[in-house]
């Protein structure tokens, strides 16, 4: 039985919102790629433009037409944009994006892992408000919020790092709600940093991704179908808590005090001597090959469990990747049957912020799915239309 036509119709009208949200079309574009005829183009154009969505703008720049120029439909300036706010244990970043993903602006600033809970939301509501003074396209959406842990319904229920002082438990959602005055959205760091490479980084060939987290924190997160992957309580992901993987040996910079006598370098440490020391200093390759065994164990738990069609190592210590990357592939390789590609992250600490992007335009585009499926209106370019 074919769908009623008010259904189809909203059907139409959301295709065709994402289909212009992604660059200027001509209402032959249109009719062609959402499979829907010239007059029904026409139509839903109409449609959308009244709801300010979208208008006609400007050719794309290079193009050129022998006749009478075809009009373009594309994203309406005053749509709106999302706001993205990862809060780590060492920086904090805030960034906006316009409904079609494009970066309007980003800030990004240190902090002490020891400073306290009220002083780090102080901090991120500041930088959000700087971010959002300085983007001009319409109100904000969403808010994505990250954060290091397990997050579950907005609130951090598991936190297995070091420092940040009282924040287990806290309940972001609500608390950024209340001082940011916009819906807000919470998932975990590890979990955004593999949305984020999967949309615009090392992994945006793929659908399903693994993510592993190499920095001060080791953590896995995946991302299947184009979706994190949250499973129980948000907890998807947390390889590390098993001992014999030893990743917490890696957080603990143990795992290779055996190698140097007296003082054990931090990893950090451990990179940067690597990177200036001679090819014959035993201790400096043998570390660098022990960090590779120990993050192969947990990732090829995550390959073997998922079988995914990509692997990317991220963290503030995927840059020293040159130095690991072989030896990882090698011991996967033995571990895993079945090889995903594997790769540096090219996004680095942005990869967070860029997948709390993401979220927060899927969380807005999901949302017109439920509204076409069981409501009787689309919803217009006011979030109070769209979340009611």
């Amino acid at each position: 039985m074919p769908a009623p036509k008010r259904l189809q119709r909203r059907a139409n009208m959301a295709r065709v919102l994402r289909y212009c949200l992604e660059s200027p079309r001509t209402l032959s574009d249109i009719a062609q790629q959402c499979s829907i005829t010239r007059p029904a183009a026409e139509s839903v154009v109409s449609d959308l433009a009244d709801l300010g969505w979208i208008t006609e703008v400007a050719p794309p720049q290079g193009f050129t037409s022998l006749g009478r120029p075809a009009a373009f439909y594309g994203m309406a300036t005053d749509a709106g944009h999302v706001l993205s706010l990862d809060i780590g244990a060492h920086h904090i970043t805030a960034m906006s994006a316009d409904l079609s993903g494009k970066i309007l602006d980003e800030r990004s600033i240190n902090i002490d892992e020891d400073c306290s809970a009220d002083t780090r939301i102080d901090v991120a509501v500041d930088l959000t408000n700087e971010v959002r003074e300085h983007t001009t396209c319409g109100t904000a959406w969403t808010c994505a919020v990250a954060s290091p842990g397990v997050q579950h319904d907005g609130r951090v229920v598991y936190f297995g790092g070091e420092g940040m002082p009282g924040w287990q438990g806290l309940a972001l959602d609500q608390i950024f709600s209340d001082r940011l005055g916009v819906r807000v959205r919470t998932a975990g760091d590890c979990a955004l940093g593999a949305r984020g490479e999967s949309w615009k980084g090392a992994a945006s060939q793929y659908s399903d991704v693994v993510f592993i987290l190499a920095g001060r924190r080791t953590g896995a997160a995946s991302v299947i179908d184009g979706r994190v992957r949250e499973g129980l309580m948000g907890s998807a992901g947390l390889i590390g808590e098993l001992p014999c993987i030893r990743w917490k040996d890696l957080e603990s910079e143990t795992f290779v005090s055996h190698r140097f006598a007296g003082r054990t370098p931090t990893r950090e440490e451990l990179f940067e001597g690597a990177l200036v020391a001679h090819d014959g200093d035993a201790d400096y390759q043998g570390a660098i090959a022990e960090y590779a065994h120990i993050l192969a164990q947990g990732t090829a738990a995550m390959i073997l469990a998922i079988a995914p069609q990509c692997v990317v190592i991220g963290g503030q210590f995927a840059r020293y990747a040159s130095l690991f990357y072989d030896q990882l592939v090698d011991d996967l390789t033995d571990l895993c049957p079945f090889m995903p590609h594997v790769a540096a992250s090219t996004l680095g600490r942005r990869a967070v912020a860029l997948g709390g992007i993401r979220l927060g335009l899927d969380d807005i585009f999901d949302q017109i799915t439920r509204l076409v499926t069981h409501a009787d209106y689309f919803p217009s370019i006011s979030p109070n239309t769209l979340w009611k």
